[in-house]
């Protein structure tokens, strides 16, 4: 019975070996031509039976590079992508934890017109300074979202709130076909946008405006994601809705709703309640209207934004708000953005005391009840006008104007 026991233990030991199997594969990269390494080259393994990414790398200033994975399969295909060289493709037979391809030398792309294509898009390639996905190489459900996407691209991670890091390095901006949308914060963009309509990623360093013009380096602590839509697809609409209804006549609406429709972009939001509730979560309303240089937020759960209020107050407050914003390429170089934004707020207090004072010899009884009432309401409109006269200057006029009354 022992040795019985004994052989099971071998062969689930061996089973589970062979379900993960650790690889390191590496070598180095050079030109055919003069033997020269070549730097920032794509490496990359495929399962063969689905053609899904494994792993990749980026080939060092040397030449040199490393994968190193777990995969249960034995034969992989290895593919090696470099601008301006022919893909060059090999199977991999896993018989060894170590694999070393020696060098490799890539034959340089005469683009002759009998030339064939046997290999798809990579799913990864890097161009300067950009780091480039393919979207169709991703498996992922039919209906999955762009933050769905990303935490299946190697390198990347979304936690619970959305934050994205790429590398390590965290994300703060995400643009759509080049362009923000509406407002700096990603998680707007990245949960409602499905992965069906984008065809490639991104990523890049941040850059100010300043730079991006100038063509200087931008922050490399910092990450953008650039999303390409597909062409057929660079039309839509996606938002959200929400209402409730309690005791005491309690009620609370929400609507968000965003458009766009290849370089025009709208977005239209409104809310109400009388629960002295904002309507909208602080963060939907920072991403909304692209951060805010001046931000205060109360111990009652009300905050400004940029001279806008939202929620709180004492006694019964009903509050509404109602807010757009638009952005267009008038024309090539020139582009304008608006946004406008209204909240108003009507507050009833009633306050009854009833007090018993006690003296030494006495005791005597004071009640009192009082109402009161106030209403307050502000308009903002930001402008924002940017025209490209040259490659060396750049006109920027920025309008800034509101009231308020109460």
């Amino acid at each position: 019975m022992k040795r019985l026991l004994m052989c099971l233990a071998c062969l689930c030991a061996s089973y589970s070996f062979s379900q993960s199997q650790h690889f390191k594969i590496f070598g180095k990269l050079v030109s055919a031509e003069d033997q020269a390494p070549l730097e920032a080259a794509t490496i990359y393994l495929e399962r063969p039976k689905d053609s899904s990414l494994i792993t990749y790398t980026i080939s060092r200033k040397d030449g040199t590079f490393l994968l190193e994975d777990k995969v249960s399969e034995t034969k992989l295909n290895l593919f090696i992508s470099y601008v301006g060289f022919k893909t060059h493709y090999q199977n991999i037979d896993l018989t060894s934890e170590e694999i070393d391809l020696k060098t490799i030398s890539l034959q340089e792309s005469t683009n002759q017109l009998d030339e064939i294509v046997i290999k798809s898009e990579a799913p990864i390639t890097v161009k300067k300074d950009t780091l480039e996905f393919n979207v169709s190489s991703f498996k992922t459900a039919k209906d999955a979202t762009v933050e769905d996407l990303l935490k299946k691209l190697p390198g990347v991670e979304v936690d619970d709130e959305g934050n994205i890091t790429v590398n390590g390095k965290p994300v703060n901006k995400i643009l759509v076909n080049g362009k923000p949308f509406f407002g700096d914060d990603p998680t707007i963009t990245t949960r409602n946008l499905t992965k069906d309509i984008i065809e490639k990623i991104q990523v890049t360093d941040t850059k100010t405006k300043s730079e991006a013009f100038a063509g200087e380096k931008g922050d490399t602590e910092n990450k953008t994601i650039n999303l390409t839509i597909k062409e057929e697809n660079n039309k839509g609409v996606f938002g959200r809705v929400a209402a409730g209804a309690g005791t005491d006549k309690r009620y609370e609406y929400a609507g968000l709703v965003n458009l766009f429709d290849n370089e025009q972009r709208l977005s239209i939001l409104a809310g109400g309640n009388n629960i002295n509730s904002p309507g909208f979560s602080f963060g939907e309303i920072r991403k909304m209207f692209g951060g805010g240089n001046s931000i205060s937020v109360y111990s009652d759960g009300a905050f400004r934004i940029d001279g806008r209020s939202f929620g709180g107050g004492e006694g019964i407050t009903v509050s509404n708000n109602v807010g757009a914003n638009y952005a267009d390429e008038l024309a090539k170089g020139i582009d304008i953005s608006a946004d406008y934004f209204m909240s108003g707020a009507d507050s009833d207090n009633r306050t009854v005391t009833n007090r018993e004072n006690i003296l030494p010899d006495s005791r005597y009884y004071t009640n009192s009840v009082s109402n009161s009432s106030n209403s307050s309401y502000s308009h903002r409109v930001n402008m924002n006008l940017e025209i490209e006269v040259d490659s060396t200057f750049l006109i920027n006029v920025r309008p800034s104007f509101g009231f308020s009354n109460s």
